[in-house]
């Protein structure tokens, strides 16, 4: 028994039929469904359908997401649009998985991890992911290199690779994400250390300055008619295509290059630089705080006789709201003394303090000051 599940489904490049909609719907009485959605919420029982074959038939996109720590996405994508040679070099694991239908390739990202399990809201997360599916289409491989990343440090874990596989092709821009892609980092909640690292080899993503206009007159004319013809039978994506064609001409490689090669380092090898980044950056937040201390500490030793007379005010206003606010200040003038040469005078000062508490009724309550 389930406590809660959801799926939801996008139709991007053509908008369902109605008697698609209507055997979707057939699938469960909590279907919601429309001409480009398909959402299913369960908080008992399971889903009758099958997501691959949804995907296969009618879906260009898919979240799934449970209490349990299962989160998966998937995109279906023409397989005239996607180098499928690529997307397999990516496919480290069971958990990142394409399969070819008759539709396109479906690109299947699902992982299980029990720190990812809490309840939460699967509404809203496809909205912020779906962007990636159009990524990909225009040459964008940093969500693969994004999910390789999160399923070879599972696999390593699980003995599943030994700890010299190399590494795939890193595409330039992991230190300029996307929105979509800054998302899908949150959804598979992707260690930090591990992307920083990654993105040492990662060249900066270049914008692409060539005016692709200019090269459409290069085209023969039986291509122009037919791009025509395809535009005029409203074949989705097909602006892709053209650009495509149209950097062949200008002799520039497609969208985007790979970048670095492939197996530059070992998955062992990154999760050790991980590991070393994660404690130099302890030890910089560590300074850091002692550094802020430091300078607080010198900050209220400008303040130190106020202090004492603030004390003497609370304690006498003889309210425990009152000592709690002594008790902080008396620990502060204590945190100073460390700091000065006349520590012990402080340190006398504290003690003739307590004394006084010692010799009144406060003294009941348990306020008195440690030296």
């Amino acid at each position: 028994m389930s406590e809660y599940q959801y799926y939801e489904f996008r139709a991007i490049d053509r908008p369902l039929t109605e008697a698609q909609k209507s055997k979707i719907s057939a699938l469960s009485s909590r279907a919601h469904v429309t001409s480009h959605t398909a959402s299913f919420v369960y908080n008992y029982g399971d889903f009758r359908g099958n997501p691959e074959q949804l995907m296969s038939d009618y879906f260009d996109a898919m979240v799934y997401v449970s209490d349990w720590g299962s989160r998966r996405l998937m995109f279906r994508i023409p397989l005239s649009l996607i180098d499928t040679k690529k997307l397999g070099r990516y496919c480290i694991s069971e958990e990142i998985n394409a399969r070819e239908t008759k539709q396109g390739v479906v690109l299947d990202m699902n992982f299980h991890d029990e720190e990812l399990a809490d309840w939460t809201e699967g509404e809203g997360w496809l909205d912020e992911l779906v962007e990636m599916r159009a990524e990909l289409i225009r040459g964008d491989s940093r969500v693969l290199y994004l999910a390789w990343l999160k399923a070879a440090e599972n696999a390593l874990r699980a003995e599943d690779i030994d700890d010299d596989t190399l590494e795939p092709p890193v595409p330039p821009g992991l230190n300029q994400l996307s929105g979509a892609q800054n998302v899908f980092v949150r959804f598979l909640e992707i260690d930090e250390a591990m992307l920083v690292v990654a993105a040492q080899k990662s060249e900066e993503q270049k914008e692409d300055h060539l005016q692709l206009e200019n090269w459409v007159e290069k085209l023969s004319i039986e291509e122009q008619h037919e791009f025509l013809r395809r535009l005029s039978r409203g074949e989705p994506n097909l602006s892709v295509l053209m650009n495509r064609r149209l950097h062949e001409l200008a002799n520039k490689t497609q969208c985007s290059a790979d970048g670095g090669g492939i197996g530059q380092r070992t998955i062992a090898g990154l999760i050790q630089a991980a590991e070393e980044w994660r404690s130099r950056k302890q030890e910089d937040e560590r300074r850091k705080e002692e550094l802020a201390r430091k300078r607080r500490l010198e900050e209220f030793a400008v303040k130190e006789n106020d202090a004492w007379q603030q004390v003497e005010i609370l304690i006498n206003e003889k309210k425990p709201k009152s000592y709690d606010s002594a008790i902080g200040l008396l620990k502060e003038l204590r945190n100073l003394r460390n700091t000065r040469e006349d520590w012990k005078d402080l340190k006398s000062a504290l003690q003739k303090f307590n004394r006084r508490i010692r010799t009144g009724r406060r003294y009941e309550t348990g306020y008195f000051m440690p030296v």
